[in-house]
């Protein structure tokens, strides 16, 4: 088992506890941790709030994810988001959420048919116009009508999504959907079906799904498997980086031979495997040796390139006391066109289950962005932490999420421009900062391409050849890209299709996987 994705764990554990042990199954890891994508960071002094510096929550309705919190038994709490009295401030204007519905206050000179709508009202209203019902349909529904959903007499599967949306609410309303969902990503163009889906099944569905984040941080989730998987005898090898992979006969058998680096110093070594499963991404892949034989697929180099890596950041800064309260704002988040994007209110110590209620220590997303803004804030970072490639006589990079004093000066500006002349922000105790499009990672999150047909393509990236016991799994190539449960799903269509176990006891038979 290959990767830096957190659906290794789950593989692992379920491959060791559902064979009875009949396998010897083992993790080969290229960092110093097990999580990838979820990385949680405790600030000094907050011992109960975690920096989400990748994924930081989940939705009450999304499969596997919330089966497999509860049977683990791993403590969670409300995840709030929007909130009326929480800012918005969009070309220079400043008001609140509550205020969506005027439109002699949102700067916009939008069409009548989304003028005094929110963000989330206007898109979900312009994807009705396509698909209508699209508000109230699940995961199941989407599946079905993805091959043939249509607009013009063209596929939507086949049509990019900010060229849709362009044509249904013109210039002003598509960057009044950008700027105002705080996301670049939502609205940019890439497979207008899958966006669809996307929107509703994270933003705009209804009813309203609820948001939730791990008590003791996201990462716990990978720490548990892999603590279980360890207790029924799986082996976890950090530091073993796999450079390339090659089939081998052995006493008549086929297998796989993997090529790794053992750091520090780079030590050489093989391993041989009857199956392997790579829980990577998309760049992850593209990093192994080009003489790789699984690159000599046509089809898995189209099937490979068929998803769009995005980039994201997101900046958390820590405090002596929540100054946020002092303007009659306690959580959520704020939104505005400035590279901060989205700022959320994390918490403040003393109110946390089980901390000392003296304690004013508070914590603060101050930055989660997407796309163009990212690079804003890289160009801040000191040069040699920039988008350095992987070298094959370098091992991986610790995960160092400490942000420079420029980059943190610059983002104290933008708050008190977003929170205007009544605050008064005191100097951070705490910075941590966090790129995900830094190798081997490529991308915060990923998104189908124009023309991609999903409902095929994931279940030959499951296993992409046919004659070899190689498996793919992870959220890059799922219907729940960006999410844990997307990995999650994925990895468990493959353990039961290619592994023949059966379904886990905690998760019930009635819930959709997907294709």
């Amino acid at each position: 088992m290959l990767g830096p994705e957190a659906e290794h764990s789950r593989v692992l554990k379920e491959l060791r506890g559902r064979r009875g042990g009949r396998l010897k199954v083992g993790l080969f890891e290229g960092s110093e941790r097990v999580g990838g994508r979820l990385f949680s960071v405790t600030p000094p002094g907050m011992p109960h709030l975690h920096a989400e510096l990748g994924g930081m929550r989940y939705l009450n309705n999304q499969p596997v994810i919330a089966d497999l919190v509860d049977h683990l038994g791993l403590p969670t709490d409300p995840f709030p988001v929007d909130e009326s009295q929480n800012l918005v401030y969009l070309r220079r204007h400043r008001f609140t959420q509550s205020q969506w519905g005027d439109p002699t206050v949102v700067p916009y000179d939008l069409p009548a048919a989304i003028r005094g709508k929110s963000p989330d009202d206007a898109l979900v209203s312009v994807i009705e116009r396509f698909v209508p019902g699209a508000a109230g349909m699940d995961q199941q529904a989407w599946d079905k009508i993805k091959p043939t959903a249509s607009a013009d007499g063209r596929h939507l599967y086949d049509i990019g999504f900010w060229n849709l949306l362009l044509d249904a609410v013109g210039q002003e309303g598509w960057a009044f959907l950008r700027s105002g969902f705080g996301y670049g990503s939502v609205v940019a163009n890439v497979n207008s079906i899958e966006a669809m889906e996307a929107s509703v099944a994270d933003f705009v569905g209804s009813p309203a799904p609820q948001y939730l984040l791990l008590r003791k941080g996201y990462q716990t989730v990978p720490k548990e498997l892999v603590r279980r998987f360890e207790a029924e005898g799986g082996t976890v090898h950090l530091h073993h980086q796999v450079r390339r992979i090659d089939r081998e006969t052995v006493h008549g058998e086929q297998v796989m031979s993997l090529a790794l680096s053992v750091w520090p110093g780079g030590r050489p070594l093989t391993v041989r495997a009857r199956h392997v499963v790579l829980a990577m991404p998309q760049r992850s892949i593209e990093l192994l040796d080009p003489d790789s034989f699984l690159f000599t697929s046509d089809q898995f180099l189209s099937d490979l390139g068929s998803i769009v890596p995005r980039p994201a950041s997101k900046l958390f800064l820590g405090y002596d006391r929540p100054w946020w309260e002092d303007l009659g704002l306690s959580k959520g988040r704020s939104v505005t066109d400035l590279p901060l994007r989205q700022t959320y209110y994390w918490g403040v110590e003393g109110k946390q289950r089980g901390a000392d209620p003296g304690n004013r220590n508070a914590l603060l997303l101050a930055s989660y962005n997407d796309l163009g803004d990212v690079e804003f804030w890289n160009e801040l970072l000191k040069r040699p932490q920039r988008l350095a490639p992987v070298s094959v006589t370098r091992p991986p990079r610790p995960m160092d999420a400490a942000a420079p004093g420029t980059l943190v000066d610059e983002a104290q500006r933008q708050l008190r421009e977003l929170h205007g002349p009544d605050a008064r922000i005191p100097e951070p105790t705490s910075a941590y900062f966090q790129d995900w499009v830094q190798d081997p990672y490529g991308a915060a999150f990923h998104f189908w391409q124009v023309g991609a047909k999903s409902w095929e393509i994931m279940p030959r990236m499951r296993r992409p050849l046919h004659d070899a016991n190689l498996y793919v799994c992870g959220d890059a190539y799922s219907t729940g890209q960006g999410w844990v449960y997307g990995a999650l799903t994925q990895a468990e269509l493959m353990l039961e299709e290619h592994f023949g176990l059966p379904r886990p006891t905690w998760l019930p038979p009635s819930v959709h996987l997907g294709e």
